[in-house]
């Protein structure tokens, strides 16, 4: 899964479409404290797109902390293209650095580079999974699920043993400008459940935490 971490919300979002639509799983961030606390709740990423400018915690801060327990892929995308932003982006550990605006091919291009797509399907039973176009299949019929529910699943089997609670599972779903109850989540849940018949037993409920999928 690669992680974008972008303060401004279209280019955020605008990152995550085109990698999707490429077969990549994308999750967000907007800012670098936020980044943190993901990885810190056990999410794992294959690669990191970073801003540089930022609220909170901003591209090179992030990194610092990140390289204290981590050497996952980081990739530099931002609007500084001087060569001393650079210098120092990768003495602090970036593996690259692209400048905004970027093209669409060369984002992708670097996606490649650091992040291999899956193409092996994920099966669980009679539950199979194509990462790479996002289809979900039961007993080799495909299921045509809505965009938040197929979203949840994946997310969920991404994570696979990991706990993630309504409010994790909010932000990464629905994002964080979504301001609805907690509660939609639990009307997915069941409503995914139901689509997927016996094979609804992988998504555990956690009382009083939140959702995993285990097998």
């Amino acid at each position: 899964m690669i992680l974008v971490v972008e303060d401004t919300l279209s280019l955020r979002k605008l990152t995550r479409t085109i990698l999707e639509k490429d077969g990549f799983s994308v999750d967000e961030a907007e800012n670098g404290e936020i980044a943190l606390e993901k990885i810190n709740s056990g999410t794992k990423y294959t690669l990191i797109l970073l801003d540089i400018m930022m609220p909170k915690m901003n591209g090179m801060e992030f990194i610092k902390k990140l390289r204290e327990f981590s050497e996952t892929p980081v990739v530099f995308i931002t609007a500084l293209s001087d060569e001393r932003s650079q210098i120092l982006a990768y003495e602090n550990g970036a593996d690259g650095y692209l400048t905004k605006p970027f093209s669409k091919a060369l984002l992708l291009s670097m996606a490649n580079r650091f992040h291999q797509k899956s193409v092996k399907p994920l099966i669980f039973e009679n539950l199979t999974l194509i990462k790479s176009s996002r289809g979900v299949f039961l007993s080799e019929e495909e299921l045509h699920l809505p965009t938040k529910e197929r979203e949840l699943l994946f997310y969920l089997v991404e994570n696979i043993g990991i706990i993630k609670t309504r409010e994790q599972i909010l932000d990464a779903i629905w994002g964080y400008d979504f301001y609805g109850n907690d509660r939609v989540v639990d009307k997915h849940i069941a409503k995914l459940r139901d689509r997927l018949g016996e094979c609804s037993k992988f998504i555990k409920t956690v009382k009083a935490l939140g959702y995993k999928f285990e097998v």
